[in-house]
């Protein structure tokens, strides 16, 4: 970019700041003549064709910009166009069949393509299916700092991010744990989304931010005719809530995103009816387990055989590590109580995982050492009732 461009494009947006309107057009389309790339440019020359009622000549620039977002694999901010040309003309439907279109060409072109990494989220749909999502998007404008919703709060809306950044926080006691921060492509909500339409954490803009939002009743009228699509959805819901399990586990919480997301690819999701004997004591140790949903007891048996609960586990709690970390037989059993969803780690697993992330072993180790506290502390107590009793 030569300096005289740059100049230009200063004045046209000093001219906007200022309110002279037909002043920055004038230097923003100048601007824009030799730089048609710089789509912000050509969005504020949309944006003033608007402000200044030339209604027919912004729906074109609005049109052309949409189709330049689609066909460069900016999606989010074509939606975001879109919406602004349907505010003006709630018949350009056909616009949206074009987005989908153009962006969905665009992926199938470009999937061996480093430079280009289509979203996550869209690039699952086909051109029909997104095609319906897109018609049923709302976009919202939120300022740096306000929350875009909070946790305990009831809503059952899925949000998408087109701009900005927005910070995922949740309450763990008095205190509010910050979770993750998400950026352009990302979606939130899916928690009340698909579970109980509560808030799961709460979401707050960290910078100004543009986003989008789609109910789960617009969602059903999609899914009566594209029932795919909330199989994609869910997809990415059980990823989601992974992930923040691992975030909030006393074990994985000091990894980062991308290490999570590492050490998740290691782990075995099971399904497990209830009074299901995972392993007993004395067995040889293979794998350490987490609770994703459900309960656990664990208990051993003193030498006449009377059983002895040592803990109920419920969701986000740990067990099987002690035998794996000294290679020594279990020294409990383990068992549903009721249906549970458990996370599996074998030993060698857990070794990669380790050895990649050193202070995992530390952290494996803490909660050991507590747990053979408790669980000494217990037995102890069995003795002493049992001495009681021959005393009496």
């Amino acid at each position: 970019m030569s300096k005289g461009q740059i100049s230009l494009k200063e004045e046209a947006e000093r001219a906007f700041f200022r309110g002279e309107w037909r002043r920055a057009l004038d230097h923003f389309e100048r601007y824009c003549a030799g730089k048609p790339e710089d789509l912000r440019s050509r969005l504020k020359v949309a944006e003033l064709l608007e402000r200044l009622d030339r209604k027919r000549e912004a729906l074109q620039a609005y049109q052309k910009l949409a189709e330049a977002y689609a066909r460069d694999g900016f999606l989010l901010q074509a939606i975001s166009v879109n919406k602004m040309i349907l505010r003006l003309d709630p018949s350009s439907e056909d616009v949206s069949a074009r987005l989908a279109r153009l962006y969905t060409e665009k992926v199938r072109e470009t999937k061996q393509m480093r430079s280009f990494h289509p979203l996550p989220l869209f690039s699952e749909f086909n051109q029909q299916e997104l095609h319906s999502l897109l018609g049923h998007l709302q976009a919202e404008t939120v300022p740096k700092g306000i929350p875009i919703c909070r946790e305990g709060e009831e809503g059952d809306s899925l949000f998408i991010i087109v701009r900005g950044e927005v910070a995922i926080t949740k309450r763990m006691g008095r205190k509010e744990v910050w979770v993750r921060n998400l950026g352009e492509g990302d979606f939130f909500g899916e928690f009340g989304f698909f579970t109980d339409q509560k808030r799961h954490a709460t979401a707050r803009a960290e910078t100004d931010c543009e986003i989008l939002r789609i109910s789960r009743s617009e969602l059903e009228k999609m899914a009566e005719t594209y029932p795919r699509v909330m199989q994609v959805l869910q997809k990415f819901f059980r990823m989601r809530v992974l992930d923040l399990f691992l975030a909030l586990s006393p074990l994985f919480s000091s990894l980062t995103v991308s290490e999570r997301e590492e050490v998740l690819t290691r782990f075995q999701i099971h399904r497990v009816p209830m009074k299901t004997l995972l392993f007993k004591e004395g067995d040889s140790p293979d794998a350490l387990y987490m609770i994703k949903s459900g309960e656990v007891e664990i208990f051993t048996r003193n030498r006449e055989g009377k059983k002895i609960c040592l803990n109920t586990l419920k969701s986000g709690n740990l067990f099987g590590e002690i035998s794996l970390l000294f290679q020594k037989p279990r020294m409990a059993s383990a068992k549903t109580t009721r249906p549970s969803e458990l996370l599996e780690l074998t030993q060698q697993d857990l070794d990669a995982c380790c050895s990649r992330f050193p202070n995992l072993r530390s952290a494996l180790e803490g909660i050991s050492s507590r747990r053979l506290a408790r669980t000494q502390e217990i037995l102890l107590q069995e003795e002493v009732e049992r001495a009681r009793e021959v005393m009496v």
